[in-house]
């Protein structure tokens, strides 16, 4: 006999689930919506994290060329009083912007403005995006290594001889990686390719002089003249022509992976502090007044991702009259602008800070492994007789996408091994912000109001952060573990190198002085400075 406790739980439970069903299903139109908006939201978080990969404190400096790293950027290292200075501040300019929006009434200036800040700014993130994503292109297409099925045998890449060799002599000249290479090209195709794959990889030495003020000599390819072109043209089409929401996307995705690249709590406690503070922002913003949505709104600028919804129009059946009243339907629903669904590039740049710190602290932890495990890396001291653990010298732990995806793990030399290592910290982290996001787009589909995402997501992120610390038993060694440390003998090695350079130029200048030049005729890939692209992940 049912009692009326059961009951009364029957009756609180069963209109629940009818409102948890309805949810679901008007939910499954909007799935492919949302799985593009978490998918693009993970891309700049995961690609700028592996980008943002640089010598930890617990490695020592790299003794070979292969090694070495020029850090093309400086990083912003943020401080406890970032906590309450990111809020102000951005609370600040959101003031302003919506009661500027509010006494202009039309957008059209306002937009117009920041469109041209937004097209300076763009156009050098969408630049380094953009090349960092060809350059990994040119490693897919053109690796300098890749072997056979089972790893047997492991061909390089010779352009002077346009073949393929392996260490026992046999050779191939065909200029495509693994299987792709029993494709039959024919001698003059071949050559083509080679000398594409030439073309794209040689590198020319470029010096710019203005006066004492501006001394700039570097290396650029082909690839990156491309990059810079696209960008142009992107970032013109965007400011002056159009903004499609792919457009606008591109250059979201762009911002949001340069902003990870030069920004770093600098210790996680730093990080835990600003991402609480703005977490606190973030609701009352929302929830509390109509500045965030209205500014998000109203303001055609990059610094938001956008997503087309579904339409809601329905095809007529084949045979259908073009003058019939369910054509002209079908016409006028696809005349109506598509709703769209928004993330701002915050909820991103953000939690992606965090996320990137955890893998960069997972670096620090595989190269204090290395030092500890073995026994020949430790020698006694002279003074107090105490060990010195001696670290592990650093390999670069980005780029070689190419190398790694056509050559079989067994068969990786020193230098791809050296990008692999245990990523704890960071899948769990990513797992808790894809989790934060999942919940934020539940939570608007149920109440059909704008949802400050970092409610959803900081919680995700942190928890997963310090959650795997204390199940691993290492919550001191991340408290403790801080970016801002450098190693003094690095320091000293950069002042030498810049006191030499300076001794080394002539005390007469030009006042414009421009120069550039080839390098090599062949494939010098390996010349080329160390390229902040995504590596795979284990």
């Amino acid at each position: 006999m049912a009692t009326s406790t059961d009951t009364s739980l029957a009756e609180l439970l069963i209109p629940l689930l009818n409102q948890v069903m309805q949810v679901l299903r008007e939910m499954v139109p909007l799935i492919p919506t949302y799985t593009h908006l978490i998918a693009s939201a993970v891309f700049p978080i995961y690609t700028a994290s592996h980008a943002s990969l640089t010598r930890p404190s617990s490695a020592a400096a790299p003794t070979t060329s292969e090694g070495e790293e020029k850090k093309s950027q400086l990083i912003e290292g943020l401080t406890p009083g970032d906590a309450l200075v990111f809020p102000l501040l951005a609370g600040g300019i959101l003031a302003s912007l919506y009661f500027l929006l509010k006494w202009l009434q039309d957008p059209y200036w306002v937009n117009t403005l920041l469109s041209l800040y937004f097209a300076w700014t763009g156009l050098f993130f969408a630049f380094k995006f953009l090349r960092d994503v060809l350059y990994t292109l040119r490693s897919l297409v053109f690796p300098s290594t890749y072997s056979s099925a089972r790893g047997r045998q492991v061909w390089k890449a010779e352009p002077a001889k346009r073949a393929y060799t392996t260490a026992s002599g046999l050779e191939t000249s065909s200029p495509l990686p693994g299987f792709l290479r029993h494709i039959p090209l024919g001698r003059r195709v071949s050559a083509w390719v080679w000398r594409a794959r030439g073309l794209l990889s040689t590198p020319a030495a470029l010096h710019l002089g203005i006066g004492s003020l501006v001394q700039v000599d570097t290396t650029i390819t082909l690839v990156d003249v491309v990059a810079l072109v696209v960008s142009c043209g992107v970032v013109a089409v965007h400011t002056f022509v159009a903004k499609p929401w792919y457009l606008t996307n591109f250059l979201g995705f762009s911002f949001s992976y340069g902003a990870l690249q030069f920004m770093t709590p600098t210790t996680g406690w730093t990080g835990t502090l600003v991402l609480s503070a703005l977490f606190v922002y973030d609701i009352y913003f929302v929830f509390f007044t109509p500045m965030m949505v209205t500014v998000a709104t109203k303001l055609d600028v990059p610094i938001k991702l956008l997503f087309p919804q579904p339409d809601g129009c329905v095809l007529p059946p084949s045979g259908t009259a073009e003058d019939s009243a369910v054509m002209q339907a079908y016409r006028e629903c696809l005349a109506k602008k598509r709703a769209m669904a928004m993330l701002g590039l915050g909820d991103i740049v953000v939690p992606g800070m965090m996320i990137a710190f955890a893998l960069r602290f997972d670096l620090f932890l595989h190269y204090r492994q290395l030092a500890r495990k073995s026994s020949t890396e430790t020698t006694p001291t002279t003074s107090n007789g105490k060990t010195e653990t001696v670290k592990a010298e650093y390999r670069s732990a980005t780029g070689a996408w190419g190398e790694r995806f056509w050559t079989a793990k067994t068969a990786w030399s020193e230098q791809l091994q050296a990008k692999s290592f245990r990523k704890r910290y960071f899948y769990a982290t990513l797992a808790g912000y894809v989790a934060g996001l999942a919940v934020t787009l539940v939570a608007l589909q149920v109440m059909q109001h704008g949802q400050p995402a970092l409610l959803y997501l900081v919680p995700g992120v942190l928890g997963m952060f310090w959650g795997t610390a204390l199940l691993r038993g290492e919550l001191k060694t991340l408290w403790n573990f801080s970016e801002a440390e450098e190693d003094e003998d690095s320091k000293e090695d950069e002042k030498t190198k810049v006191e030499d350079a300076e001794g080394e130029r002539p005390s007469s200048q030009k006042l414009v002085d421009f120069s550039i030049s080839l390098l090599t005729a062949g494939d010098a890939s390996d010349n080329l400075p160390a390229i902040t692209a995504p590596s795979s992940v284990d």
